[in-house]
């Protein structure tokens, strides 16, 4: 998301800014700016379905080539042929020495293309997505995955759940290490401010989920529950981020339909920026029902602004995330009664909320700083680059 990094750009390139939507990446941009500002000379290679032709911005040690990327219905009949063309051409003007690949999809097939010596990052266990999805993307992206896979030199996951799948499923024939996405400190000074602030109990409870329609996010469930939480007549207020969770979009028309819309604002996306606003000074409870995840960004994000958590017992890494129900609460995500008694649990004990909020934003903050993300990575890069240049 170049307008994520807005600061470290010449002039003329912030004046194409407005002719690029961007792509949201929310556990890469962070990274770029933290080795960015170590020091470090860096290319930013990235698809951007907005645009016809392609962007390239500049700003000191750092270049960033903003290519088209065609429908998904053209595209996907080659493999992403003409995008994988794309960022090998451009790769090979900056002639880098050594390539970090996020996801495991057409970005990294096109690092591979290179040449160049590469560590791909795989941020989903795309076996287990395919199989909850039921969708034809998510199964053709199975394969995408498994290519890239196989081919990889050496893999990064981001979490001990989605390295279990990659080794499992895939059985690469390299090393895979573990390491976590991380949060830049200025997310961490939210949630510092909000827990030093004097607590104000009130009889209405803001919650929030933050993710997106479809069968793999599951917010039918949380609207099901959020039903029975408010047939006492209690206030509360849910607030819906993400795709197709705006106004008049698929989850409000759905929710309209089973009469599962009162007390619910659909927001749907807004910059990341408006959400931590919206995590630090409005929401009180957090609720994540997505089946599964591989790490979940929106969890270390609200435990990091000082928001407490719910999220699924057996959803993937989620478990691995809460540290097994210390830093944020457990639940049954496949059924809304189970979600609306973790909510009321945690809008029930406030001292109880409290503490496990402390704790939270203690383990996050000692867990999945950005900087050590960044240096891990780089620990990794360094090598990589340091064995070729000696081949």
């Amino acid at each position: 998301m170049p307008h994520d990094i807005v600061d470290l750009l010449d002039d003329e390139s912030r004046s194409l800014l407005q002719e690029i939507k961007g792509v949201t990446a929310t556990p890469v941009t962070p990274m770029a700016r933290q080795w960015h500002s170590v020091g470090h000379e860096l290319s930013i290679y990235c698809l951007d379905p907005s645009i016809q032709t392609a962007f390239h911005l500049t700003g000191e040690r750092l270049s960033i080539h903003v290519l088209p990327k065609r429908r998904n219905r053209r595209s996907l009949l080659d493999v992403y042929r003409e995008e994988r063309r794309l960022i090998t051409e451009a790769v090979a003007k900056e002639a880098p020495e050594v390539l970090s690949a996020q996801w495991s999809y057409e970005h990294a097939l096109a690092a591979l293309d290179t040449g160049v010596p590469t560590i791909v990052t795989c941020h989903d266990t795309p076996l287990r997505y395919a199989w909850i999805s039921k969708s034809f993307f998510m199964t053709y992206h199975l394969f995408v995955a498994a290519k890239v896979i196989r081919s990889a030199e050496h893999l990064v996951c981001v979490s001990p759940y989605t390295a279990k799948h990659i080794k499992t499923i895939f059985r690469p024939k390299c090393p895979v290490g573990v390491i976590p996405n991380g949060l830049s400190s200025e997310v961490f000074e939210r949630g510092r401010r909000r827990l030093n602030k004097a607590k104000h109990h009130s009889p209405k409870f803001t919650i929030c989920s933050i993710s997106g329609w479809g069968s793999l996010k599951n917010i039918k469930s949380l609207l099901k529950a959020f039903r029975l939480l408010i047939t006492n007549g209690s206030p509360h207020e849910l607030v819906l981020f993400g795709r197709d969770l705006g106004p008049g979009q698929a989850a409000e028309v759905w929710a309209k339909k089973h009469g599962l819309d009162d007390g619910v604002k659909f927001a749907g996306p807004k910059p990341r920026e408006n959400i931590f606003e919206f995590l630090e000074h409005e929401a009180d409870l957090m609720m994540h029902p997505s089946k599964i995840e591989t790490h979940g960004m929106v969890l270390i994000e609200a435990m990091a602004c000082g928001v407490p958590v719910i999220g699924g017992n057996k959803s993937g890494a989620v478990a691995w995330t809460l540290e097994e129900g210390k830093a944020g609460l457990l639940c049954n995500v496949h059924n809304s009664r189970s979600i609306a008694s973790a909510m009321e649990q945690v809008m029930g004990k406030s001292a109880t909320t409290q503490k496990m909020v402390e704790y939270a934003w203690n383990s996050v903050e000692r867990r999945f700083r950005m900087e050590q993300a960044a240096e891990a990575n780089e620990k990794l890069l360094i090598e990589l680059a340091n064995t070729h240049s000696r081949l």
